[in-house]
């Protein structure tokens, strides 16, 4: 079977998703370590869990980068931005990012699926439609674009002087404070107009339907989708932190940059994923997992993992009996 197809109806008929107090039953059964709940073995444990971990990864990488790899580069960047032009600067500086995130590592991140290799698939029944992935790809590279442009036009427009000075980066204590309301922020934002998008039914076949044709994706069509969606659901709620903080777009960059490989790795379809497979199964379910961290879905009771991922109920039960 084909990875694209028309979705199922069924997740419109208003179903209870999968209900805290069953996942709750379900993760007891068998001994608990602490490792079991810190890596992503039962419900409310995982997504804090995966919360924390993002927010220590990212505040790592954020430092790492002010520290070492910016300091030396910030004379060039601040003739470049002299000589282009500010807008030009971050416009060029947007897409070059954009492009060795999305299309350089996300295109790695295909070739599994490409080769049709079955080792570390998540819906090992499911093979690429090549067909499917070559028409997707202009409205792709449409959004990719479009999406670029949008997103520096506003922080061009919304973000103070200072945060365009590359002689003066972020200290540990302002990149802690964006960190946290970056991706908490990300994770309400996106999991209401997420879950917006399910939840009407005018909204879900006018726009987010379109997404939900790949049932088993692959990293390159992550943003394969309605524009409209791609400015509300992908931009925006990339954009709302790093604005409503000030920013340095130094650190900005950065968490575009991983954001980027999250995306394409989350929709890559194999266990490369960062997510424990919680994407890939909001594309099989449609009715679970609106969130990215699984934070606002544990919240809500919408938090399911997909067959065969550490801390699924079936494996949570054959590690007991094991045991």
């Amino acid at each position: 079977p084909a990875q694209r197809c028309t979705p199922d109806p069924r997740h419109l008929s208003g179903a209870p998703p999968c209900g805290r107090i069953a996942d709750m039953a379900s993760s007891s059964k068998g001994p608990q370590r602490v490792a079991d709940t810190i890596f992503r073995r039962d419900m409310l444990g995982p997504s804090f869990g995966h919360m924390a971990g993002s927010l220590t990864g990212l505040l790592l990488v954020e430092k790492l980068a002010m520290e070492f790899v910016l300091p030396p580069l910030a004379p060039l960047l601040n003739a470049l931005e002299a000589s282009l032009g500010r807008a030009r600067f971050a416009m060029l500086g947007a897409m070059l990012i954009g492009t060795v995130a999305y299309w350089g590592i996300g295109g790695l991140l295909a070739v599994p699926a490409c080769l049709r290799v079955k080792q570390w698939k998540i819906q090992l029944n499911k093979k690429l439609d090549f067909s499917g992935l070559f028409a997707s790809l202009p409205l792709v590279l449409f959004n990719f674009i479009a999406g670029n442009v949008v997103y520096t036009l506003a922080l061009l427009e919304l973000l103070p002087d200072s945060s365009f000075d590359f002689s003066t980066l972020p200290s540990t204590g302002t990149l802690a404070r964006d960190v946290i309301a970056w991706l908490l922020l990300q994770e309400m934002s996106f999991f209401y107009v997420h879950r917006f998008f399910h939840e009407n039914k005018r909204a879900y076949s006018a726009i987010h339907k379109l997404h939900h044709t790949w049932t088993a994706p692959i990293s390159l069509v992550a943003i394969y989708c309605h524009p409209l969606e791609h400015m509300v659901a992908n931009i925006g709620p990339l954009l709302i932190g790093p604005v409503l903080c000030g920013s340095h777009v130094a650190a900005i960059s950065v968490f575009l940059f991983l954001g980027l490989i999250h995306t394409t790795a989350v929709h890559s379809g194999y266990w490369i994923c960062d997510d424990n497979g919680m994407h890939d199964e909001h594309h099989r379910k449609f009715n679970v997992n609106y969130g990215v961290t699984g934070l606002m879905d544990s919240w809500y009771g919408t938090y399911k993992l997909p067959p065969g991922a550490v801390g699924a109920p079936q494996v949570r039960e054959a590690t007991a009996k094991a045991e």
